[in-house]
C-alpha cells in the first residue's frame, strides 16, 4: 500500500528541476519566445513532479495575487487543477501569461510542490 508521504515525495532529480524551473521564472525573459518555452518547461516539470493538468478552474480572467494564494495552501489535486488551469489560459489567451508570470503564480506552485514533498519550508499566503 502506498502512504501518502510516498505519493508526495519527490526525488533529487525532481526537487532540482523544479527549483531551476522556478528560478529562470523568477528571471526576467529576454523574449516573449523564451517566456512561451518557459511556460512549455513548467508543464512538463509538473507533469514529472506528478501535478499534471486535470479539470481546469473555469475562470475567464486570473487573478496571480489570487491563484498564489490558492496554491499556498493547495493540496496535490488543486495544484494539478491550477495547473491546468494556467495551461488552459497559455494556451486560449497567451497575453495573460507574461503578467501571470510576473505575479509569481507558476513559481507559487512550483515552491508548494516542493513544500508538500519536504523539500522546502511551505510559503506563507500572500496577504
Amino acid at each position: 500500500m502506498t502512504t501518502l508521504k510516498t505519493v508526495l515525495a519527490l526525488g533529487p532529480v525532481e526537487t532540482e528541476m523544479l527549483r531551476d524551473i522556478r528560478s529562470r521564472l523568477n528571471r526576467r525573459a529576454v523574449s516573449d519566445a523564451a517566456l512561451f518555452s518557459l511556460g512549455a518547461a513548467f508543464l512538463t516539470a509538473c507533469a514529472r513532479a506528478d501535478i499534471p493538468p486535470t479539470t481546469a478552474v473555469p475562470a475567464k480572467v486570473l487573478s496571480g495575487e489570487l491563484v498564489s494564494k490558492i496554491a499556498a495552501a493547495a493540496d496535490i489535486a488543486t495544484l494539478s487543477r491550477l495547473v491546468a488551469t494556467l495551461a488552459e489560459h497559455r494556451t486560449l489567451d497567451p497575453k495573460c501569461w507574461p503578467g501571470l508570470v510576473a505575479a509569481g503564480v507558476p513559481q507559487a506552485i512550483l515552491s508548494r510542490r516542493l513544500a508538500l514533498a519536504g523539500r522546502e519550508p511551505a510559503v506563507e499566503a500572500p496577504q
